[in-house]
């Protein structure tokens, strides 16, 4: 906790969080405006007022919103008359928030229901399946969504469509299709047929990004054809031959004990307690992807003769025949080495392809199988050129220039955007700049590994980068002193300026005549054991005592505990609303639950994303190379709510029907809520840098005004209904400490 923030509300958010703040936390301050005196009407007695507030908070806590709704249509006059008017004009727009929200998710449903049948009159399969997506989500039950007549007839030509790409290689129709075939099954009840989707999905993602490895010329000639069907006319940048051999790089340091090493790990330690034959049978599955993806042959001359492929296939196919006659539990190591030696074999047998491909691939099919079989996204092989990049991650420890970068579509450096008050930020960098050389080396033909490496260096030490920028004749250098970056995780309502150091300087207040505050914390990283502390003690700022989360084994058994601790409760007594939304996970689930489970908050918004896994980094490198696995060995448990006697995982595992954190009040946003809400809290909190003219910012509180937000303008309405209470008895206290007015005497 900061000693320089008030009472206030704060937000956890995920790093994959886009969906508004992924943890929003409001609570009444000190009354920065108590209100009129006394008002002309009839004013509730301070118990009714008292009563009135804590009805409305209790029914909140307990999920009772048609009682919240009743209680909000009839506040109490007060002595806090102001305070009273504010919360009736609020509750008022909010309902009429609401109301049009309601008409204009109906009409927007009929829109997209028809646009759905006119593209699929006009033969657009994939804007048609677009359409039926968006209708879906803007339909209060999916399942009935699908059985609409158009929906049935466009779900068979979506299937002949992605059979029909698949078999010409057009590999990214096939995956558009599919991703949104896959989709409108997602949450529809029919789980067959959803798996079904999600395995082809999966096959075809795979094959992509197999091109994106090892074939760039090829998948941008998909991506090529597929830019001109989409939108033809609009030029295409040239492919940029200095990246074609850029896959080499991920195959330095590669060996086959360094699989061995990873997968004896996993089949050990996992926490699905799986064993070997998930690894076996995943490596095989990846190695038969491999062989059967003839556009490899760009650069690999064996990919050419179809007989030699063969080899490799069936070598792929025999072993994985030969591993389904045998009982799962009994496969072990010596069945990994024996079908590795034989896909070895086959492979110089037949492509020949470099072996450090053969074993990289097994081995990201083989924990790429723990994800399928077991929900488990987070296991991963640290393979040699990205164990820097994760280790800085693991740490949070950044040494650079504070700078965000990609390719562009010609394989540029770009510049998503300098960190705020970080070097970059504070020389000048600016948005979209090209990076065109660093300390006057040429960019030229670098992959993104390169660019950072060379940006990034000891902390102290100058680097000299050299960009171009729109509507400047000539490249610029920039000289920049390397520094440790801090992402900044902790975010107010309004960033009022910056400092003379580029920090920025914040309104906490939502509303700060209730004395309510504002705070999102985002940009967590999930590896980081500091991210999961910072969880732990902000949950215990609230929590005087009891488990805050524990962490359970492969076994079920407890390995570990986190409990609350009385002297960190420095607002055990404060009223807090959580907003969760499809986007809060892992730090944002631990607190929220925690929170939840001792009745400690009302949380509103939506089912949060169900990421309760531990992960823990194990060595597998040899005497050449290091690498690492990242290993999920645990899950988190949240404690026992009330009346329950059992704690709650959070993690979202293979059938599960309930997951994540559910709110205690539903609160849905639409998609175009949720992207105008997004792109408005975005571009409010840019300021840019060193700009004579700088874009002028959005006015935040249009989340508000304009009903872009409903979750927070709901949150609002819950705390300054539960802040009214200490208003009024403030307000009462005023008045009776006032003299009394002493009588005039007519003349």
């Amino acid at each position: 906790m900061q000693s320089h923030l008030p009472r206030f509300i704060r937000s956890f958010a995920s790093p994959v969080a886009v969906l508004t703040a992924g943890l929003l936390l409001a609570a009444p301050l000190h009354a920065a405006h108590a209100g009129d005196a006394r008002s002309p009407m009839a004013v509730a007695s301070v118990a009714d007022v008292a009563r009135w507030s804590d009805s409305v908070w209790n029914a909140a806590k307990s999920g009772d919103s048609k009682a919240v709704e009743e209680a909000l249509r009839n506040v109490p006059e007060s002595s806090a008359s102001a305070d009273a008017a504010r919360l009736r004009e609020r509750i008022a727009s909010r309902t009429e928030h609401a109301d049009e929200g309601g008409k204009t998710r109906d009409a927007d449903r009929e829109k997209a229901l028809e646009e759905m049948r006119k593209e699929m009159g006009a033969g657009e399969l994939t804007k048609a399946l677009t359409s039926a997506v968006k209708m879906q989500t803007l339909s209060d039950d999916w399942a009935a969504a699908l059985a609409l007549p158009e929906m049935k007839e466009l779900v068979p030509q979506a299937e002949t469509g992605f059979a029909d790409a698949s078999a010409k290689g057009e590999w990214l129709s096939a995956q558009e299709i599919m991703f949104r075939l896959r989709t409108l099954f997602e949450e529809s009840g029919d789980a067959t047929t959803f798996r079904r989707y999600d395995a082809q999905l999966d096959e075809v993602n795979k094959r992509v990004m197999l091109l994106a490895q090892y074939a760039p010329r090829e998948l941008y000639r998909l991506r090529k054809e597929y830019a001109a069907r989409v939108d033809p006319g609009k030029p295409f940048p040239e492919f940029n031959e200095a990246f074609a051999d850029d896959w080499k790089e991920a195959l330095d340091g590669i060996s086959k004990g360094m699989l061995t090493s990873a997968l004896t790990t996993a089949a050990n330690d996992h926490i699905s307690s799986g064993g070997w034959e998930p690894l076996v049978k995943g490596g095989l599955e990846s190695i038969r992807l491999l062989a059967t993806t003839s556009a490899l042959s760009e650069n690999f001359e064996g990919m050419k003769d179809p007989a030699k492929t063969q080899m490799l296939a069936e070598a792929a196919v025999r072993n994985l025949e030969g591993l389904a006659r045998v009982n799962r539990d009994t496969v072990g190591k010596p069945q990994y080495n024996a079908a590795l030696r034989d896909i070895l074999a086959a492979n110089q047998a037949g492509p020949q392809l470099p072996d450090s491909i053969v074993i990289r691939e097994f081995g990201d099919g083989a924990i790429d199988e723990l994800s399928k079989r077991f929900e488990d996204e987070y296991t991963q092989i640290i393979w040699p050129d990205q164990l820097r990049r994760f280790e800085q991650m693991v740490k949070g420890n950044f040494v650079g220039v504070g700078i965000l970068i990609r390719h562009d579509d010609r394989r540029d450096i770009q510049v998503i955007n300098p960190l705020e008050g970080g070097p970059a930020f504070r020389g000048g960098i600016e948005n979209d700049d090209r990076i065109v050389a660093v300390d006057g080396k040429s960019t030229v033909g670098w992959t993104l590994n390169k660019a950072v490496d060379s940006i990034t260096g000891p902390a102290g030490e100058d680097v000299k980068l050299t960009v171009r920028r729109e509507g400047a004749e000539q490249p610029v250098d920039v000289v920049l002193k390397r520094e440790e970056i801090k992402i900044r995780s902790v975010n107010g309502w309004w960033k009022k300026g910056l400092d003379t150091a580029g920090n920025p300087l914040w309104d906490w207040y939502v509303d700060a005549d209730a004395g309510i505050g504002y705070v999102r914390l985002t940009s967590f990283n999930e590896d980081s054991f500091a991210d999961f502390m910072d969880a732990v003690d902000f949950s215990n700022a609230f929590l005087e005592r009891g488990r805050i989360v524990s962490g359970q084994d492969r076994n079920g058994g407890q390995v570990w505990q986190m409990m609350a601790e009385p002297s960190k409760a420095v607002y055990k007594d404060m009223p807090i609303v959580v907003l969760v939304n499809q986007g809060s996970a892992s730090a944002s689930e631990i607190v929220s639950g925690a929170l939840k489970a001792h009745d400690r908050a009302v949380v509103l918004g939506e089912r949060s994303f169900g990421k309760g896994s531990v992960q823990t980094v194990h060595p597998c490198g040899d005497a050449r190379s290091d690498a690492q696995i990242k290993l999920t060995t645990q899950y988190y448990v949240l404690p026992p709510g009330p009346g329950e006697t059992q704690g709650r995982l959070v993690h979202k595992r293979p059938g599960a029907t309930d997951w994540g954190v559910n709110p205690d009040i539903i609160v849905k946003m639409t998609p175009d809520q949720i992207e105008k809400s997004v792109t408005l809290r975005q571009n409010a909190d840019v300021i840019e840098a060193k700009k004579a003219d700088p874009k002028p910012r959005p006015d935040v509180t249009e989340l508000l005004t304009k009903g872009i937000d409903p979750q927070l303008e709901y949150a609002l309405v819950l705390l300054q209904a539960r802040a009214l209470k200490e208003l009024d008895e403030k307000a009462r206290a005023m008045t009776d400490a006032a003299p009394a007015s002493t009588p005039t005497q007519g003349g």
